[in-house]
């Protein structure tokens, strides 16, 4: 079990010291990301963690990577709908150094013009390569398909525009209305214990971060089902399907898993037998749920040939239609209960991975990540659970984005079936 700290300015620690590794995962998460964007600075929260590793007041680019790196210890960072993170993980001895050169370019970056001018290049680069990505184009169709204008409808990259125009100033108001200490968890993981890692906060972290608090940011209201089409000339196609489900920290969350790896979740899936093995229909077909701090939906994405597209959809739809009708066995619920226990406890075998669900559990779910009491709560998953979630989950209509050539398939007429 995790230790927490609550600091008086809002900020919290989670440590979970495991004392028989020799390496410390740490990693500061903001909780604010493109969901809490407006369309007119979409994409700065992943520009700011790209531009946080271009030179502090003392360091240079290459001496921030050289500060890791020399320590044989690895830094990175990402941006999700609703967090920014910038972790680190080496061995235990370097762990203090390297926190405190994270802390460094965490709160005396100088966003140097020309430096800025180079990075704006490379996002630039990954927004093309996103472009170019089917699958990647797909997910962004169906998050506009359920969400339409609403914040967290918007893409992580943001819009070209936005990346070009971003400055020195914008980026220091966003991070000064944003990075507050009442939405920033910093987690570790490994061989430290919590009043090493409260020492190393109060002296590298605590003096630079303030005690204003930040403005409640609500980025969701309400579902959407709509249907969003990207053609363009892709040799395959891509089809996702989304259902209104649940948030990320609802008491269902584990049934809701677990109905997951029964339909579309593991090879031995009712999609993937259906579609894939015994109908040789799609190369790739999975379900996966997406699970916010307000709200979520149950995923379905299909890689297909474009003469396939109807068809595919429609055993689909007839899959889902006898699950909600006939419900799951209990033979495929044991095997789904055992996929998931395997996966958490995989889950815990690397620093890294626990020092992120530690992160993003406190910082959006509001709870410590136990993994015995999620053990425990696979273990409360019945048959008549599943089904019934299914039922509550799969009647809705769900919204749809199809991404690829021409196929000629009327999605509205076949969803108002």
């Amino acid at each position: 079990m995790a230790d927490t700290l609550d600091y008086p300015n809002g900020l919290r620690l989670v440590v979970e010291t495991i004392p028989y590794v020799h390496s410390v995962a740490a990693g500061i998460m903001v909780g604010t990301g493109s969901a809490m964007e407006s369309p007119q600075c979409n994409g700065i929260s992943h520009f700011i963690e790209h531009v946080l590793f271009k030179g502090t007041a003392s360091l240079s680019a290459y001496e921030i990577a050289h500060s890791f790196e020399s320590k044989g210890a690895s830094v990175n960072a990402f941006t999700s709908k609703e967090s920014t993170c910038f972790y680190f993980k080496s061995v235990e001895s370097d762990a203090e150094s390297c926190f405190a050169t994270l802390c460094d370019l965490f709160f005396h970056s100088v966003f140097d013009k020309n430096e800025l001018d180079n990075e704006r290049k490379v996002v630039m680069e990954e927004i093309s390569m996103d472009e170019d990505s089917p699958e990647d184009i797909c997910y962004d169709m169906l998050f506009k398909a359920v969400y339409g204008d609403q914040p967290i409808g918007m893409p992580i990259l943001g819009k070209r525009e936005n990346v070009a125009r971003f400055n020195k100033s914008e980026i220091e108001a966003y991070i000064g209305k944003r990075y507050r200490a009442d939405k920033i968890v910093i987690a570790f993981a490994g061989n430290i214990t919590l009043m090493q890692a409260d020492r190393m906060l109060k002296e590298h972290f605590l003096p630079g971060i303030g005690d204003l608090k930040s403005e409640k940011t609500t980025y969701f209201t309400h579902y959407e089902s709509n249907v969003r089409t990207y053609i363009k000339d892709f040799k395959q196609t891509n089809l996702m399907l989304a259902y209104p489900s649940i948030s990320l920290s609802h008491k269902s969350s584990m049934v809701q898993s677990a109905l997951n790896v029964i339909l579309g979740g593991c090879m031995g899936s009712r999609l993937f037998q259906q579609i894939r093995e015994k109908k040789g229909l799609a190369y790739s077909v999975y379900s996966s749920p997406s699970r916010y701090g307000e709200c979520g939906t149950f995923n379905i994405a299909l890689n297909i040939g474009v003469a396939n597209t109807e068809r595919v959809l429609l055993c689909c739809l007839e899959e889902i239609r006898r699950l909600v009708e006939k419900g799951i066995t209990p033979a495929e619920l044991e095997m789904a209960k055992a996929q998931l226990r395997s996966t958490l406890i995989f889950g815990q075998e690397t620093t890294q991975s626990i020092m992120i669900s530690l992160c993003k559990s406190l910082l959006i779910a509001g709870e410590v990540f136990d993994v015995d009491e999620k053990l425990k709560e696979i273990d409360e998953v019945t048959v008549e659970k599943v089904n019934r979630f299914a039922v509550d989950t799969f009647t809705a209509r769900p919204a749809l984005a199809y991404v690829g050539v021409e196929s000629g398939v009327d999605f509205e007429k076949i969803l108002g079936r």
